[in-house]
């Protein structure tokens, strides 16, 4: 017997939240399939919410453990940062992604562009500095990490890159690393 299938509308199969970084499904119940349904929904509720989409695998912040299908727009800004006491790994779905690790000060030591049938996995560890970016206009991944979200000081931001408080800043910042992948 087959388990009903996640949707993304149903309060039954998921919960909503609209208080994070980026709107949030969390499941309500295990095993969770992904199928091309299911990303077919996250696609159409970026849409309706007007930006970026993820579907927690796990029932909520405070599991041990997080695995999440995360769609991104190209169009943001995602901020260098480390996790002291966690690692975490990037499977593509479907777009590119550009994957960055720095050093203590800021310099570059890996720039690599990640998508599905080429390098389509990669993982960063405790406490690197480290930054994702969408390449493609949308960008959908699978993401795993411990658990719990600790909301203060689970990400450390360095002093080397822009806050994102002005974006032309942030867009110039953003610029330069894409460049160092050969894309723009």
């Amino acid at each position: 017997m087959q388990r009903p299938s996640i949707n993304l509308d149903d309060p039954e199969t998921v919960r909503l939240d609209d208080q994070g970084r980026s709107v949030a499904y969390f499941c309500r119940s295990n095993p969770v399939k992904v199928d091309n349904d299911l990303i077919s929904q996250l696609k159409a509720a970026a849409v309706r919410l007007g930006g970026n989409v993820r579907l927690c695998l796990h029932d909520g912040p405070d599991a041990p453990f997080h695995e999440m299908i995360n769609l991104e727009h190209r169009s943001g800004y995602y901020r260098p940062h480390r996790h002291r006491v966690k690692g975490e790994s990037y499977h593509i779905i479907e777009g590119t992604m550009g994957a960055f690790v720095f050093d203590e000060n800021g310099v570059v030591q890996e720039a690599n562009l990640l998508e599905p049938g080429n390098n389509f996995l990669y993982r960063i560890g405790i406490d690197m500095y480290h930054a994702v970016m969408p390449i493609s206009d949308v960008l959908i991944y699978h993401e795993s990490k411990p658990g719990p979200f600790i909301r203060e000081g689970d990400s450390i931001f360095p002093d080397w890159a822009p806050d994102g408080s002005d974006p032309e800043i942030a867009a110039a910042y953003t610029e330069k690393l894409r460049r160092m992948l050969g894309v723009l």
